[in-house]
């Protein structure tokens, strides 16, 4: 039997896009058997014998592979690097020929290799961001500007697809879980900006010359909540727009992660 794709997969759920398997919609659901991200067995509405015929058929993407292609060239990049040139401007340090690098309040060291090591998990969504960080040298200031992802070079392009994988699930988290989000933030490094008119304006670093402002507005009569992230103006200096994307993307999910087992995940994350 032939390999099928994420519609073929589509077709033979229920549509009630009903989120009990822990992503909005029966689409990305499909999309997420296809990545690996989840098994078939995790939708409610899928019977035993269609679980079993799909898991015959379904080939998953190989993401070590995918993962492998997109960052060795990179590693390569970075071995021409001079760590000591770049170090002070990356706002990192330099220790033991290893840059140290703190992303969102916890060290990451890279070797001449492009080698990534934390005392946390190290995402694969975190090391493609943070070896192009290491290439481009650090050689801007902060302009104390904050732009929205539309003003970024290339943004319009791809704002509306931000918007909708990253602005919208964390306005969603926010308002659902509103003191734990911001707990969550806080565990990670946010601190609070003052004199913006929101109701609460957050600023956390992911890359240390990259931070990023979130600000939300609580729901209130006849307005629904609002939620912006907003980048520093020299944020291009350090990466490019896709990879902006890629690094946002990777923080929302990795907030949902945590969030829907935040009884467990929290205290530990404090104790980090």
């Amino acid at each position: 039997m032939p390999k099928i794709n994420h519609l073929d997969i589509y077709k033979r759920l229920n549509k009630s896009n009903c989120r009990k398997c822990g992503v909005p919609t029966c689409m990305a659901f499909a999309l997420a058997v296809i990545n690996g991200d989840r098994n078939v067995e995790d939708c409610p509405g899928i019977d035993q014998e269609t679980a079993a015929e799909l898991n015959k058929i379904v080939v998953k993407r190989d993401r070590d592979k995918d993962v492998e292609i997109t960052i060795e060239p990179l590693k390569k990049a970075v071995a021409s690097v001079d760590f000591s040139q770049v170090a002070k401007g990356l706002g990192a340090e330099l220790l033991n020929e290893r840059l140290r690098i703190k992303c969102l309040g916890k060290d990451f060291y890279v070797d001449k290799n492009g080698n990534l090591e934390s005392d946390i998990h190290v995402n694969t969504w975190i090391m493609m961001p943070l070896l192009k960080y290491i290439q481009t040298g650090g050689s801007s200031k902060l302009s104390g500007k904050w732009i929205s992802f539309e003003e970024l070079h290339q943004g319009p392009n791809m704002a509306k697809y931000f918007s909708r994988r990253c602005e919208e699930p964390v306005r969603q988290l926010a308002e659902a879980h509103t003191d734990i989000f911001f707990d969550l933030l806080n565990i990670f490094g946010g601190q609070k900006v003052q004199g913006i008119s929101a109701d609460y304006a957050i600023l956390i670093h992911p890359l240390p010359k990259v931070p990023f402002l979130f600000l939300f507005w609580k729901p209130e009569e006849h307005y629904e909540s609002k939620l912006k992230i907003l980048f520093e103006g020299t944020t291009n200096a350090y990466l490019d727009t896709h990879s902006i994307y890629v690094l946002s993307r990777g923080i929302v999910e990795m907030f949902k992660r945590i969030l829907s087992r935040h009884e467990e995940l929290i205290p530990t994350l404090l104790s980090l």
